[in-house]
């Protein structure tokens, strides 16, 4: 539905005066595109660390696994409950180390984020 109101929207500008609608568009919308490209960045930083700090963080917690991987979905929802629960109840202060370290990995993209306004425009 919003869709469709912005498409009205955008059609009754152009009918009035297109090239100022041109320009006001494209400039948002430069803007909204350098927001996103700020936030897949954070993303992508956290993809290519999350294997290295689940690592960390079951070496931390000294996770061994008692069920084996292969099999069914189910047996991976299992383990992966079980590093949960020892993550969270055993050695909290693993956990609170894996996403102190996330946070300072990400802190200069927040910091960009924050200088671009993206939620104040």
């Amino acid at each position: 539905m919003h869709l469709i109101r912005f498409a009205f929207l955008l059609s009754f500008l152009a009918l009035c005066q297109k090239c100022q609608v041109r320009a006001l568009i494209s400039t948002e919308l430069e803007h909204y595109l350098r927001c996103l490209e700020v936030v897949t960045d954070a993303g992508a930083l956290m993809i290519e660390n999350s294997v290295t700090a689940i690592q960390l963080l079951s070496e931390c917690v000294d996770f061994q696994p008692k069920l084996k991987l292969s099999g069914s979905v189910l047996r991976f929802i299992r383990v992966a409950h079980q590093f949960a629960k020892k993550a969270i109840y055993d050695r909290p202060e693993c956990l609170v180390q894996t996403f102190t370290t996330a946070v300072a990995l990400i802190r200069p993209i927040i910091s960009k984020f924050d200088s671009l306004q993206c939620f104040d425009s």
